[in-house]
């Protein structure tokens, strides 16, 4: 240690000047980490960006080819029906049939993106509801009409503890939600959608309803459970196929906002939508709501 009187006169001064410095030199390492943590985040948002644009790139592509599909068809029947041709009884329930179905076709994409904005407010969804659990499962399935599709077997399974069960919900969006899980199954679990079509069918796939307490609560609410044997999903796709305008396998069908709507509508009803990663045969969703 420096003997005092050998101290320098401004020694005090100087002391101060480098305690500021090292505390000016503290203050630019601290400005240094947060730039860099900044930028890391800056990136992040970016890759998110660029992603959402990807996405809303291919929505707008799917819509298109989703809308014009239907629109040549409506266009070459009516050209039918404007030709003078004369149509024999077979040809006019073909036609007739054709129209009704592209229809229902168009209306059911501008219904779902309806859906897709009302359900992404914020805003709950009204529970005035009592229904039975079961009558929830009755009506989606019906709702779906899964049991009219010829490519796969279809089975309701209730657990006996659940047959009175009520649910104080609203009935309609619960339905729904529902039925776009089962919509969801039939769709992938149809080899001829799939890659043009050239699968070969050896077997029916099975897709199977089954209703239930969830023993992964405390509060034990109802499960519904969808389960098939399709193509599965990546578990690290697990929360990725939830989001908006997200499809998985380009040979299908679709917008990819169906799963989007129905977890949001099970979250606005106080529920939820998971999809089981333990379930490796095909794809299982479990759809809870409170009792």
């Amino acid at each position: 240690m420096i003997p005092e009187k050998e101290l320098p006169e401004n020694y005090d001064q100087l002391l101060d000047a480098y305690k500021q410095l090292k505390a000016d030199y503290d203050q630019l390492c601290l400005m240094f980490d947060n730039m860099g943590q900044g930028y890391e985040e800056a990136l992040d948002l970016y890759d998110k960006a660029m992603e959402s644009s990807r996405m809303k790139a291919d929505f707008i592509q799917q819509i298109s080819h989703e809308i014009r599909t239907p629109l040549n068809i409506l266009s070459g029947f009516t050209q039918i029906l404007t030709s003078g041709m004369e149509l024999d009884d077979a040809m006019k329930q073909e036609v007739s049939q054709g129209i009704a179905e592209n229809t229902q076709r168009i209306t059911g994409l501008v219904d779902k993106m309806l859906e897709l904005a009302q359900t992404s407010s914020d805003a709950d969804i009204e529970r005035n509801d009592d229904v039975l659990a079961i009558m929830i499962a009755a009506q989606a399935v019906d709702q779906s009409g899964i049991t009219s599709a010829s490519h796969l077997d279809f089975d309701l399974q209730i657990a006996p503890e659940v047959e009175t069960v009520m649910l104080r919900t609203n009935q309609q969006q619960a339905v729904h939600a529902l039925a776009l899980l089962l919509d969801n199954a039939m769709k992938f679990t149809h080899p001829a959608e799939a890659a043009g079509g050239s699968a070969a069918v050896t077997e029916k796939a099975r897709v199977v309803l089954s209703v239930s307490f969830s023993s992964d609560a405390t509060d034990h609410p109802v499960a519904f459970v969808v389960e098939d044997t399709g193509k599965g999903i990546p578990s690290e796709e697990a929360e990725h196929i939830f989001e908006e305008f997200v499809q998985l396998d380009e040979y299908y069908d679709g917008t990819g906002i169906g799963l989007t709507v129905a977890r949001s509508v099970a979250r606005h009803l106080g529920g939820d939508i998971m999809l089981d990663t333990s379930y490796t045969c095909g794809a299982r969703f479990v759809y809870t709501l409170p009792i």
